[in-house]
């Protein structure tokens, strides 16, 4: 009975005794002061511009909206000794003003020169007697012949200028006018004197290329009625082709015509190739939220191994932006919502902190506002720290609710 006395009482003197070890990881939150913070637990925030924050409503200096109020978010801060620490490999830089130079590498595909095209129309109606071009993608050269049409408008042209030449004094104003008519109704300045020399009426009129090019689009076939509002063929010049590149909408700012630009494409013998932006349009694709940004290639310069639809490796370059305030990318955590880091504060301290992104180039990201030069970030285990500051939080968010739920009863 003592041996079981003094077992019992061992067994008590442990249980009371402290373990000596500390907790790796502990909330720093003092609840003698959550009675004064429960009666300012309100904020103002802007929906658009999450760094502007007021303690009274208000509106956005920026933008103009009504602060809407949310709950106040307090810094949370995780303590981790130094051992954990080195277990975790936690590592920090420090925030520092650096030079950003405005850089983007995309992907551009080649297309078409729509400033090279031209539309065939028949400049009377008829039909068309003959096709000599009959695909879509065939080369043509200025002045080839395209098709041949019969048409009794062009039938009465020509006998006007045959009844003009036909009398002895010729009136050179008539003359003037009856060739002109023929010109504007599509013939060929060599079929007019022809007809002169001749004197004979040709009812199968030939057309001839009006530019060298390819045919991108064929929309009539041997035997049709066509009419002047038809458009039969369209000719696409090959000597320049553009480069057509996509561009999120957080570049867009620092994108500038005339800005130097590097093409890289095997198949066409490029390789960092130098041009320039031609023109930005002014419209942004709502669904990718990208802007358009097309480039200029000459045909001179690239050889004739580009085919439209390839794809090129481009390299925008925008100029630098000096002093900005830089963390490394990795830092960032980014949650959908909002941007934040982990802030090592002391040696054992780490705390969450919002911050707004501006420039992101490369490896590096701009921080507009939430940190100072000077600041260590944590950019290896900083999802770690996160986690577990976020369910510290969450749980001392339910301890203080309860508390509140408790006074109010």
């Amino acid at each position: 009975m003592t041996i079981l006395r003094l077992l019992t009482a061992v067994l008590c003197f442990a249980l009371v005794v402290p373990q000596g070890h500390a907790q790796e990881f502990e909330l720093k939150h003092d609840h003698s002061e959550q009675t004064e913070k429960s009666k300012q637990a309100t904020e103002y925030v802007c929906p658009m511009h999450s760094h502007i924050v007021s303690d009274e409503p208000g509106t956005c200096p920026i933008c103009g909206m009504d602060l809407e109020p949310r709950q106040r978010q307090e810094e949370k801060s995780v303590q981790v000794s130094g051992s954990m620490q080195q277990n975790l490999a936690i590592r920090t830089t420090t925030v520092q003003y650096d030079t950003l130079w405005r850089y983007y590498p995309t992907i551009a595909q080649v297309a078409w020169n729509d400033n090279a095209r031209h539309h065939v129309h028949a400049r009377a109606s008829g039909w068309v007697e003959k096709l000599y071009v009959r695909s879509e993608g065939t080369h043509v050269q200025q002045g080839d012949r395209l098709y041949d049409i019969y048409s009794r408008e062009l039938v009465v042209a020509q006998q006007d200028l045959l009844q003009v030449l036909s009398n002895g004094a010729v009136n050179g104003r008539l003359l003037r006018d009856a060739k002109l008519r023929l010109e504007l109704l599509g013939f060929a300045p060599q079929l007019i004197k022809e007809i002169e020399k001749t004197r004979e009426i040709m009812y199968r009129v030939p057309v001839f290329a009006p530019q060298a090019g390819v045919v991108t689009e064929l929309n009539v076939a041997e035997g049709m009625y066509v009419e002047p509002g038809l458009a039969m063929f369209t000719l696409t010049g090959d000597e320049s082709f553009w480069l057509i590149a996509d561009v999120p909408e957080r570049y867009s700012d620092w994108l500038s015509v005339g800005a130097p630009v590097d093409v890289t494409l095997p198949q066409a013998n490029l390789n960092a190739y130098e041009t320039e932006i031609e023109y930005i349009y002014p419209s942004l694709d709502t669904q990718a939220r990208t802007q358009r940004v097309r480039i200029k290639l000459p045909n001179s310069q690239v050889g004739s191994n580009l085919l439209v639809g390839m794809q090129a490796q481009v390299e925008l370059y925008g100029g630098p932006k000096r002093e900005a305030l830089t963390v490394p990318l990795s830092s960032l955590i980014v949650t959908g919502a909002n941007n934040r880091v982990m802030v090592k504060t002391h040696d054992n301290t780490f705390e969450q902190r919002d911050v707004h992104v501006g420039l992101v180039i490369g490896e590096q990201a701009e921080i507009l506002h939430g940190l100072e030069e000077g600041e260590q970030v944590v950019v290896s285990g900083q999802f770690l720290l996160d986690s577990e500051a976020t369910l510290l939080n969450s749980r001392a968010t339910g301890e203080q609710e309860a508390t509140d739920a408790h006074a109010n009863h």
